[in-house]
């Protein structure tokens, strides 16, 4: 579903992301953990190119771009395919929740607008707000808007979803309103990439965890053996600043 292939990346003089390999299969869960400035938000934005890449391949499911060169009309059909949940939610302030959900539907998709409202309705009532269908995003908490954004994403039925930090911008209170959501979404096996920094929900959703620093995959496992018997002395040391590993069973 997801094969990246060489994939470096650099801004100016700076190189955020050295060699980068992996492949994603389809239905797979898997989330990036690793500390700040590691490169893991790049790497995510990277694949749907919201930042190119400055050398490497990315393939999603039967559409393939080779950095430097990425033609528009490539970049527009690998887009399609692709579902992404920001930081800061990036809702429009002026639409309702109902009309920001409906607006790839009726530019994208060239639904009509009551085809479109009636559909993203439906989204809405399967992440818990459909009371919330006519508020703006300013009447609604930091996790409300993140379960409109998700549903927004949904909504357009992609093959991959890619989140970035779904929860960083959430007061802690808020935080599991929206990883409930995020649950579900990963148990009706959509394809997923994650990057979070909840280590204990990438454990338990997790189909493999990849553990980044310095702009490289460090180590990528299982959940249960990468939280419970890392290999690496990096991914050691970073986990132990967090959790104690005798949580997690072996």
């Amino acid at each position: 579903m997801i094969k990246i292939t060489q994939l470096y990346k650099n801004f100016g003089v700076q190189t955020v992301l050295t060699d980068i390999n992996l492949e994603v299969k389809m239905g797979e869960t898997v989330t990036i953990i690793g500390p700040s400035g590691s490169g893991k938000s790049t790497l995510i934005r990277c694949l749907n190119l919201l930042e190119k890449p400055t050398q490497g391949q990315i393939s999603i499911d039967d559409i393939s771009l080779i950095a430097p060169h990425f033609p528009k009309n490539k970049v527009h059909d690998l887009r399609q395919k692709v579902g992404m949940v920001f930081q800061a939610f990036n809702l429009f302030p002026h639409l309702t929740a109902l009309e920001n959900i409906a607006q790839g539907l009726i530019s994208v998709k060239k639904l009509s607008k009551t085809a479109a409202h009636a559909e993203s309705y439906l989204y809405l009532e399967k992440v818990g707000l459909s009371s919330k269908a006519q508020f703006y995003p300013r009447q609604l908490s930091g996790g409300q808007q993140q379960r409109v954004a998700i549903a927004r994403a949904l909504v357009m039925q992609p093959q991959v979803v890619l989140m970035d930090e779904p929860t960083s911008a959430l007061d802690p209170e808020l935080v599991q309103e929206v990883l409930l959501v995020i649950r579900e979404v990963t148990q009706e096996k959509i394809t997923s990439v994650i990057v979070t920094h909840e280590l204990n929900f990438a454990q338990d959703i997790s189909d493999r965890v990849i553990f980044m620093d310095e702009g490289k995959i460090i180590e990528e496992s299982s959940p249960k053996i990468l939280f419970s018997r890392p290999s690496h002395p990096r991914t050691q040391a970073f986990l132990d600043k967090f959790i104690d590993r005798n949580d997690f069973s072996i």
